[in-house]
């Protein structure tokens, strides 16, 4: 077996290999130790375990994924990145890299039945798509431990009633228990982005506390897109009043509450009455 590649800082890496970071890729390098530590430990990979990276860059957290004992099959869509990742850790024969794009990766045919963890380092710019597809694909994740802007992690780990607490609480939650994991300020990068960023992990749950159905999505984006309305004004506008107070009524739901007053469980519950017949 190949032996795990040493620490080496990532500006290192770039200069080896004359690139610099690029703003179309939204390419912030992770240079703290500590943060890539605090990752695996968080992954905690079995010996031989695959996990599915996401966005690897120049392999900084590959790397240590790799001396943890994993197997990884990276995901990036830079080809230049892809060229140093063979270049640098190529020879490993625990290492793979695919190109795609990490926003759409169909993650179930690389599960190929299994449950299969995964890390990244996700490109801001396109984090709401990767947790979108990450929803998706739930049943094909066993966790998930990724980078994210610390508002995004506020809004993932929010609580009803909270000016954090919305769509995207409500579709990762009803797949996924959060956990946050640890805070990383913004010189934890190459360049520094202009935002705090933080590491989260999500624990998909064996029974959803909601099933997505498009009756569901219609209530959640109803009712957050028009926050300061009444349940019973935001529903009207997608469905109608009168099909709205139907539904409220049948699900038990008091239509002067704001939407974002209500558990995922009760949005469920009035997306099932929506739905129904």
């Amino acid at each position: 077996m190949s032996s795990a590649p040493q620490w080496e800082d990532p500006r290192k890496v770039l200069a080896r290999h004359g690139l610099a970071p690029k703003k179309a890729f939204s390419q912030n390098f992770l240079v703290s130790r500590h943060v890539v530590d605090g990752i695996v430990r968080a992954i905690a990979p079995r010996d031989g375990e695959r996990v599915i990276e996401l966005g690897p860059g120049l392999g900084t957290l590959t790397g240590a994924l790799l001396g943890a004992g994993a197997r990884v099959v990276a995901v990036e869509k830079d080809r230049e990145m892809i060229a140093v990742l063979r270049a640098e850790l190529g020879s490993n024969e625990r290492f793979e890299v695919i190109e795609g794009d990490a926003a759409a990766v169909d993650l179930a045919a690389l599960a190929g039945g299994e449950r299969i963890a995964l890390a990244g380092n996700l490109p801001y710019a396109i984090t709401g798509g990767i947790v979108r597809n990450l929803c998706e694909h739930a049943a094909s994740l066993s966790r998930a431990v990724i980078m994210v802007q610390k508002e995004v992690r506020d809004r993932l780990i929010a609580k009803p009633d909270t000016n954090d607490y919305g769509a995207l609480t409500v579709f990762v939650q009803a797949r996924f228990d959060v956990k946050p994991v640890l805070k990383v300020p913004a010189g934890s990068f190459h360049p520094p982005p202009k935002v705090e960023s933080a590491v989260v992990m999500l624990v998909p749950r064996e029974v959803p506390r909601a099933e997505e159905t498009e009756s569901f999505r219609t209530v959640v984006r109803a009712a957050f897109q028009a926050r300061r309305k009444t349940l019973r004004n935001a529903l009207g506008q997608a469905v109608g009043v009168e099909r709205a107070e139907q539904a409220l009524a049948a699900a038990g739901i008091d239509p002067k509450r704001r939407g974002e007053t209500l558990s995922i469980e009760e949005l469920a519950k009035v997306g099932e009455a929506i739905g129904a017949p």
